[in-house]
């Protein structure tokens, strides 16, 4: 791939910027029900039936945490093999992630070196995603938000991802012609289909290789922003481009 005319690197936000630890608190209920099973496997269930949401329930995930994360650990523990008690165990998770104090997001540990390599390479980076009015204060509380000269978040814009209209918004926001910008999501259903009918090239992010997202044909997999900095030169310097302080 020759993405050497890239000017502007658009992200995602949730799941490729920024995690919480849903997968710890689970591995804490299986401990307190005295099931000894490696992190590893219950990140790999996480993986799956994120990817199956987003495969086979469309905007499910962004409904909120009553309406879908019951339904969503009842997944998980068939996919372990385990029964138990819903509303015991999604109170339980609540709970841990209530003692453990905010912020419930927080950038991977990568996050800010890649985007901060990303500016000292001479790109312009963006924001766009799918999330409630709780993005601005999100990004601002991580420290995120003075890293992108442009950030759309659906719930301002009145239309989300995979809808076109709000990639065109991240068009006309830039400036940019599409081939210019390289859109970077987890979701391929919201990110890539979205990006790809207004012309844009797209990254996905897929910490198994494919698994998960066997059905799709998808070019460019990778398993983390890391895996930028591999694809992306250093581009030379056109005028002035925002640094992050």
């Amino acid at each position: 791939m020759n993405w050497s005319n890239k000017t502007i690197i658009a992200f995602d936000l949730g799941y490729t910027l920024v995690t919480n630890d849903r997968v710890k608190h689970y591995h804490q209920y299986l401990k307190e029900k005295n099931i000894d099973m490696n992190v590893s496997e219950v990140e790999q269930a996480f993986h799956l039936i994120d990817k199956k949401f987003m495969r086979e329930y469309p905007k499910v995930i962004s409904t909120g945490w009553n309406a879908y994360f019951p339904w969503f650990l009842g997944l998980v523990n068939f996919h372990l093999k385990l029964t138990f008690d819903l509303v015991e165990q999604c109170e339980f998770i609540k709970q841990a992630a209530v003692k453990q104090g905010p912020p419930f997001w927080k950038p991977f540990p990568w996050t800010f070196e890649v985007l901060s390599a990303l500016q000292a390479r001479s790109y312009q980076l963006a924001l766009l995603s799918n999330w409630d009015h709780s993005a601005r204060p999100i990004l601002g509380k991580l420290g995120l938000t003075d890293y992108f000269e442009t950030i759309i978040i659906s719930d301002e814009f009145g239309c989300e991802k995979p809808d076109v209209e709000i990639f065109r918004e991240l068009l006309r926001q830039t400036g940019s012609p599409p081939e210019n910008i390289l859109y970077v999501g987890d979701n391929y259903y919201d990110d890539a289909v979205g990006a790809l009918q207004a012309g844009i090239d797209t990254v996905i992010l897929n910490p198994y290789e494919r698994i998960g997202i066997e059905e799709t044909d998808h070019p460019h997999v990778v398993n983390s922003i890391r895996d930028l900095l591999t694809l992306l030169p250093a581009r030379e310097e056109e005028g002035h481009v925002h640094q992050h302080r």
